[in-house]
């Protein structure tokens, strides 16, 4: 059923759950979403990324691949691109009418959505991790064990069943599959990582502002939440931590996170919130360590860390005395000064 599919080495559509990127490894996903509307309209999608740089897109009518950074026509020639669109148009054509008889064979129903993700991930060290995977109407649905060329169904519905019976069958499939994660992709990364060093090697410091959000009125027991927001920071690994009287918070029920967001500016966003109890008398702040920062962290303190103590308290009202008595002998002065001044001569 999803033959076709899974060997297209650019049409690929990412799944929700993707495992995260390490520190220093980088990687090539590419992506496919098909949406049938019924046997005979359908909206097709491709994008290929390096890292989460999109550097190839793909019009699915006419299976035209489209460069979206000056680099991502360098990693093959023009012939080999050409053959690429050929085999992207003759798979999909293949694909669109194998899925066709599929819903009407197995009594499936449109609209349905299919998305797959296919793709290398290149560490450091110089080893390397593949990934195959693909998912209807957004639950995980069928992927492909690499290491040991076996297609696994992530569910035990009759589809799923069936196509990976369908799938293992096919040895031819699988040894090429294995081939194009394992040797093609890594090498197309590795030659794409070489011409667009600079574009992926861009970065951007983040902006971060600590605030208290709605804070509770006078005299409730609720507490506060602190909340420490980062954005505008590439590359997207960052690491957001609250310090109370300067030590780091462990993780609890008093820590929560959006999670890393996408800006519309291709560079990201994160949310910390951190609840604290009232009259703690404790100081917090966020602390923002970033691959931009050059090894040093941002440290940015809640402006109004300490609450009024009692001894806060008695200096305030010490304070006001002394002000307060300051302004009585001012006026007793000034009443005294009038008091001397003798009365003019009346004028003829």
């Amino acid at each position: 059923m999803l033959l076709p599919l899974l060997l297209l080495p650019w049409a690929w559509g990412a799944l929700a759950a993707s495992p995260p990127v390490p520190p220093g490894s980088l990687t090539l996903r590419l992506l496919k979403t098909t949406v049938f509307h019924n046997a005979s309209s359908r909206n097709v999608e491709g994008l290929a990324l390096v890292g989460d740089l999109e550097t190839h897109s793909m019009n699915c009518r006419t299976c035209e691949i489209r460069f979206l950074q000056p680099w991502a026509q360098q990693g093959l020639t023009p012939k080999q691109w050409q053959d690429l669109e050929t085999v992207l148009h003759d798979y999909l054509s293949k694909f669109i009418l194998l899925m066709n008889k599929v819903v009407k064979a197995e009594d499936e129903h449109y609209p349905f959505v299919i998305q797959a993700s296919i793709g290398c991930e290149l560490h450091p060290n110089g080893t390397s991790r593949h990934f195959c995977d693909a998912a209807v109407n957004g639950e995980d649905f069928i992927s492909f064990n690499v290491d040991e060329g076996t297609w696994v169904a992530q569910h035990w519905r009759k589809l799923a069943l069936n196509s990976r019976d369908f799938l293992n069958q096919d040895k031819g499939t699988i040894a090429m599959a294995q081939f194009l994660l394992r040797t093609t992709c890594v090498n197309e990364l590795k030659s794409f990582v070489q011409y667009g060093k600079e574009s992926l090697a861009r970065q951007e410091r983040p902006v971060a502002v600590v605030f208290a959000r709605a804070p509770p009125p006078a005299g409730t027991p609720a507490p506060v939440l602190l909340v420490c927001r980062v954005t505008g920071f590439y590359p997207r690994p960052v690491r957001v931590a609250w310090l109370q009287d300067g030590e780091e918070v462990g993780p609890g029920g008093r820590l929560n996170s959006s999670g890393i967001l996408p800006n519309a500016d291709l560079t990201y966003q994160l949310r910390s919130s951190l609840a604290v109890g009232p009259g703690a008398g404790h100081s917090y702040a966020c602390r923002v360590q970033h691959s931009s920062l050059g090894g040093r962290s941002l440290l940015i303190p809640w402006g109004h860390s300490r609450p009024w103590g009692p001894g806060l308290a008695v200096g305030i009202t010490l304070g006001a005395l002394a002000v307060a008595a300051v302004a009585v002998v001012l006026w007793w002065r000034m009443r005294r000064g009038h008091q001397d001044v003798p009365p003019e001569e009346p004028r003829a």
